[in-house]
């Protein structure tokens, strides 16, 4: 019932083994799978007794990941929406990727929506698709894992509904949320389809069928529950409705807005953290619903004193009531590894795991 799984940042790879994140490893997924072994065997000699691996935060399973996984546009999903609208890809060596340009910061109404019928037909689609055939022909020992899947679970991975419309449009939305609701209903229906078209697409191509949809909301903590219910719910219903069930991803304090988010639909995982109350969320969903949460970041830091990543632990495990539990971590350069792994041999004391590795 009870489970931890932690990941390693690009940052703290790059600290600690040297290595580099830049177009090539975004770009040529050939290249990114032979980097992405040897930091495998990286991650597994310094960590050879934890759950502690080579992933993207919080989005890929390690009872889905194997050796011959090549990941093909393994690049955030609303850095793809973007550029698909004419956002360039920003790369740096020593951390995560991103875009630069907000292509619907202007946008005056929904005519200026692209259609959907067009959105295969861009150039970066094009290329990500030949990258999956041409892999898929060319070394059958791999197995090709294509954009929006991060494994071969089946469950596919986006932003949330906010988070993207504000990497598309930058803080206008918030603004638009108000003066022109109509438009920004339009965005995010225009976003939802979107991504419903990409993530079939790619399921088709590479032959990895739909289980389910992780939508990454990382930015709803922003907004009101009253926002919340009227700008965010409905859309990711339709995710729900259409794709699998939902794991929900709230990035900070979410207890403000966890009434709408139990409301949506098709809801099968809630992934929060922050000090958002595990009991609040047993108490919408259910002994036997399950919750993944992330430790406190200033818990995990250098300055902190074990007692305090302790103590939350603790906290959390009382108020979970017995129920499935996965705690999840993804450590940054300025961690205090000990208070990290601490976590780890805490869990496996109580007899709640045993510590070990899947790969």
């Amino acid at each position: 019932m009870i489970s931890i799984e932690a990941s390693v940042s690009k940052g703290w790879l790059h600290k600690h083994g040297g290595f580099i994140f830049d177009n090539r490893y975004y770009m040529d997924p050939v290249y990114r799978w032979e980097q992405d072994t040897r930091i495998n065997n990286f991650v597994k000699e310094k960590y050879p007794r934890y759950a502690i691996y080579n992933m993207e935060a919080n989005l890929l399973q390690a009872r889905h990941v194997r050796g011959n996984h090549v990941l093909v546009g393994a690049i955030q999903p609303n850095m793809i929406l973007a550029t698909i609208l004419g956002a360039e890809f920003s790369f740096f060596e020593d951390k995560d990727a991103d875009v630069s340009g907000k292509p619907l910061e202007f946008i005056a109404g929904k005519s200026e929506l692209p259609p959907i019928s067009s959105i295969l037909d861009h150039k970066l689609v094009k290329d990500l698709d030949r990258q999956v055939t041409d892999i898929s022909s060319q070394h059958p020992e791999l197995k090709v894992i294509p954009p929006f899947f991060w494994d071969e679970s089946g469950r596919a991975t986006i932003h949330g509904i906010i988070t993207t419309s504000l990497k598309l449009t930058g803080d206008n939305i918030m603004i638009t949320l108000m003066s022109d609701p109509d438009l920004a209903h339009a965005i995010h229906q225009w976003i939802v389809d979107a991504y419903i078209e990409l993530i079939r697409h790619y399921s088709a191509l590479a032959s990895l069928p739909v289980t389910s949809i992780h939508v990454g909301e990382c930015a709803g903590t922003m907004v009101s529950s009253d926002l919340y219910d009227e700008f965010i719910v409905p859309y990711i219903s339709q995710l729900g409705d259409k794709l699998g069930a939902v794991r929900l991803h709230s990035c900070g304090m979410s207890d403000h807005i966890m009434d709408s988010i139990a409301r949506i639909r098709n809801l099968g995982i809630i992934d929060t953290g922050s000090f958002t109350s595990v009991k609040k969320i047993r108490d919408l969903k259910g002994k036997d619903f399950l919750i993944h949460i992330a430790p406190p970041m200033e818990y995990m830091m250098e300055s902190a004193p074990q007692s305090q990543i302790l103590a939350w632990l603790d906290q959390t495990l009382t108020e979970n009531g017995g129920g499935p539990l996965q705690i999840a971590y993804h450590m940054e350069p300025d961690y205090m590894e000990s208070n990290c792994l601490i976590m780890h041999d805490e869990l496996e004391k109580r007899g709640l795991i045993v510590n070990t590795r899947l790969y």
